[in-house]
């Protein structure tokens, strides 16, 4: 048996083509008529059970739709088609009044519809669809051969599709005729993605909504809790949200790409925790406090003046991992984190300006050191660094692959894409560079430790004047002066 049983489907035979008939002798009239009406039946049969369930399943997932089925069915039984019409007109002007009055369940009832017509739409246009777009492959048989569709997954903005690969048929391939398929789908966008439990299956997303094209609503909470914190939302609708309990966070992109909205997104969210005092945030901000310096209130210890003071400041917060390190050795393997002990964030606004630009070379390269004891060391004793990057090249950025966790916001090329996101973050669909420079905070996410694809967010953006609320309203209990850069010797300079 032909292994393509399994793997995809054929849609047409090489008698098809070449369409040949042996007869050995001439049909009979009566022969005829009983194979035409066998046929008749036959697909009548086939046709009406497939009507049925579909109406039957319609009932279901539409509930408003199956009562109108009940009604309609027993006035048609009982009063005729007088009773009938009467009974649609009704309905006809209850959905009118619906539609006005309630708005809001209106609009559910109509996406269910809409995503019970796309379920449809998906089965039983698969195969012109796919064969259309060139997505098919021919056997050995002459066999117009394409991939299999085995389960579809309805959402109000994005579906995903199981899809079972046949031979000749790789995810590239599928993935070069992606906008082919959107055009047929009235669809924004076409994704094709590895599938997260089956080997030769992939997932398509198709995005027929963008639900970040508006900013995503305020989502301050009294709780905090760092290992599922909300900074935005995701493409499909739910909230974005992020673990960075033990994690590290990169986030890069252009110029105006918004890495400034990811940054105040998570003050936002960690703002009842900073000003509880179990969340302590140390900032780096080599552009001279055009950044951090609207809420300062918010920092523990913010560094901001001379290129002395920043490198003070990150030597500072390795010093205090390191201590910790000693502290907490044989008790925990994983800090957590108390008023106490408080967690530290330490946010650095441009990782480039420290690593890579710094003009005197012995600070670049303490600086450099610092980095990398934070996060080599941090994740046990409770420090997390979020660095922001507008180069991501290996030589302005070397340490990138310490960062468990990445976000790439816009970049300029699929190839910065990679430097970010992965080698094939970007086959896996994270196209940054196909991001509009009109929506910022828009980007990719990849978690280095979860292994899954890349998924589409944006964060929540807050203006000068909330983050200027922000901190006057959850400031830090403790702050802290930046202390001396120590020289080589041991001595002490003064950072500014």
């Amino acid at each position: 048996m032909s292994g393509t049983l399994f793997r995809g489907q054929a849609i047409r035979r090489h008698a098809d083509v070449q369409r040949t008939q042996i007869i050995h002798e001439p049909p009979t009239l009566s022969g005829r008529v009983l194979t035409g009406a066998l046929r008749r039946a036959l697909w009548a049969l086939r046709w009406g059970t497939w009507a049925t369930v579909m109406v039957l399943w319609a009932a279901v997932y539409i509930p408003p739709a199956g009562l109108f089925t009940v009604v309609a069915a027993l006035a048609l039984v009982l009063g005729g088609w007088w009773a009938l019409a009467l009974v649609s007109s009704l309905a006809g002007a209850g959905v009118w009044l619906w539609s006005r009055r309630w708005p809001r369940t209106w609009r559910w009832v109509e996406s269910r519809g809409r995503r019970f017509w796309r379920r449809i739409r998906y089965r039983f246009t698969w195969d012109d669809v796919l064969a259309a777009s060139g997505i098919k492959a021919t056997d050995a048989a002459h066999r117009i051969v394409v991939p299999r569709l085995l389960w579809v997954r309805l959402g109000d903005h994005v579906d995903e599709l199981s899809v079972q690969l046949c031979p000749g048929i790789t995810p590239d391939r599928l993935a070069e005729q992606a906008d082919a398929l959107a055009c047929e789908w009235c669809a924004l966008e076409v994704r094709v993605t590895r599938h997260p439990r089956a080997a030769g299956w992939v997932l398509l997303r198709v995005v027929y909504t963008d639900p970040l094209a508006d900013q995503p609503a305020d989502s301050t909470r009294d709780q905090v809790d760092l290992g599922r914190l909300t900074l935005g939302r995701r493409e499909d609708g739910r909230p974005w949200t992020l673990r960075l309990l033990g994690r590290h966070l990169l986030i890069a992109g252009s110029s105006g790409a918004g890495k400034g909205s990811v940054v105040t997104a998570l003050l936002w969210a960690l703002a009842p925790a900073i000003r509880d005092g179990w969340v302590r945030v140390i900032g780096i901000d080599p552009k001279g406090g055009m950044e951090f310096g609207m809420y300062p209130g918010l920092f523990h210890m913010l560094a901001m003046d001379s290129e002395a003071e920043l490198v003070a400041a990150l030597e500072a917060a390795a010093a205090l991992a390191a201590g910790r390190c000693e502290a907490l050795r044989g008790r925990t393997r994983l800090h957590r984190p108390t008023v106490d002990e408080p967690h530290y964030f330490v946010i650095v606004d441009e990782v480039a300006s420290l690593t890579a630009y710094i003009t005197d070379r012995a600070l670049k390269d303490r600086a450099k050191a610092a980095l990398a004891v934070l996060l080599t060391k941090g994740r046990a004793p409770g420090f997390s660094v979020v660095g922001c990057v507008q180069d991501p090249r290996k030589e302005v950025l070397d340490l990138r692959n310490l960062f468990t966790v990445k976000v790439g916001l816009r970049l300029d090329s699929d190839t910065e894409v990679a430097m970010v996101l992965g080698d094939n973050a970007h086959d896996r669909g994270a196209h940054c560079e196909q991001i509009n420079s009109l929506t910022p905070g828009i980007g990719y996410v990849v978690d280095d430790e979860d292994r899954r694809d890349p998924v589409k967010v944006r964060a929540e953006y807050h203006d000068d004047a909330e983050m200027s609320w922000l901190s006057a309203t959850y400031p830090s209990p403790t702050h802290e002066d930046i202390p001396a850069l120590a020289t080589k010797a041991g001595k002490r300079r003064d950072a500014s």
